[in-house]
């Protein structure tokens, strides 16, 4: 009899040692097995999170236009239920000083009084513009498309903005455009109305400068339009840039509120947006940037139905 047969159990000590060097040969690549599941576990759990960190900011901008929704349609009932009412006492008030003004001229009236009844037409016009301005605001209009060209968009805005007539230059009041973008879909009307809001602005920001600079810019950006205003103002702080569109939110003594509220507006009804930029502009001041989608001029097409924030 040998050796190894006379010890008690050794076969079972030998099968028992190779089976404990075929794990020891196997742990590696199960250890390698579990890193990896681990790995992929902790990749799936940052995403989950990342998931939700998105969802609940979606959710927040959600909640967020639906309270702006809710406020433009009070805002709109309002508006159109005593617009009318302010506009019959001003329209009665605006006739009369014209009248007035235009009756025998400084001649009879003399020059103070003649500059005080166009003083008094003047001020009904604003008061009436503002009123234009609440109801476009809370009660905004569908869009009326058409072929708009992008230089003469910025052109017609920077001679309101500066009221200037067609053969001025609107360069001599401060402000320079210039636009490389293609003709495009759009609402002529509304868009120039939002671009001269923000050249208002522009300028507004620069009471008292004697050379005040603004410039402003379209061009195309992949499947966007981006219009970019700035001003060699004293900037838009930093906590004050989140509330700076929001409805009546002014920092000038004479101003409303709504001008770049309605800016906002006219963005999403062309499924944009406008934001103030964090950084400077190249001049130095405030920077607005106006973005929506570029709809070719030889290709009609819908705007997005869900306009962005």
């Amino acid at each position: 009899m040998s050796q190894q047969a006379a010890i008690p159990g050794a076969s079972a000590l030998q099968g028992w040692d190779e089976e404990m060097r075929a794990v020891a040969r196997t742990l590696p690549a199960v250890l390698d097995g579990l890193r990896s599941s681990y790995r992929a576990l902790e990749e799936r759990a940052a995403r989950v999170e990342r998931e939700l960190v998105e969802a609940n900011r979606e959710r927040s901008e959600l909640a967020e236009r639906l309270h702006a929704a809710d406020k433009l349609s009070a805002l709109g009932t309002m508006a159109a239920g005593i617009a009318h009412e302010i506009r019959n006492p001003l329209n009665a008030v605006r006739g009369f000083a014209e009248l007035l003004a235009g009756r025998g001229g400084i001649e009879k009236l003399g020059e103070r009084e003649h500059r005080w009844a166009r003083c008094i037409v003047e001020g009904v016009c604003e008061a009436d513009a503002i009123i234009d301005n609440l109801l476009s605001f809370g009660s905004p209009e569908g869009l009326r498309r058409s072929t708009v060209d992008g230089r003469e968009l910025l052109e017609g805005a920077a001679r309101l903005a500066t009221r200037l007539d067609k053969r001025q230059d609107p360069a001599a009041r401060g402000i320079t455009v210039r636009s490389d973008a293609p003709p495009f879909r759009g609402d002529h009307i509304k868009l120039r109305q939002a671009v001269r809001n923000l050249l208002e602005n522009a300028l507004e920001a620069q009471a008292g400068v004697s050379a005040p600079r603004v410039e402003a810019e379209l061009t195309r950006e992949n499947e966007e339009l981006v219009c970019r205003v700035s001003d060699a103002g004293p900037g838009v702080p930093a906590e004050l840039r989140t509330r700076i569109l929001d409805p009546f939110f002014t920092t000038h003594a004479e101003g409303t509120g709504l001008g770049l509220a309605l800016v906002s507006v006219i963005a999403r009804l062309h499924g944009g947006s406008v934001q103030c930029a964090p950084s400077p502009s190249a001049l130095g001041g405030a920077l607005f940037v106006l973005r929506f989608p570029f709809q070719p001029a030889d290709r009609p097409a819908l705007f997005p139905p869900t306009p962005r924030q």
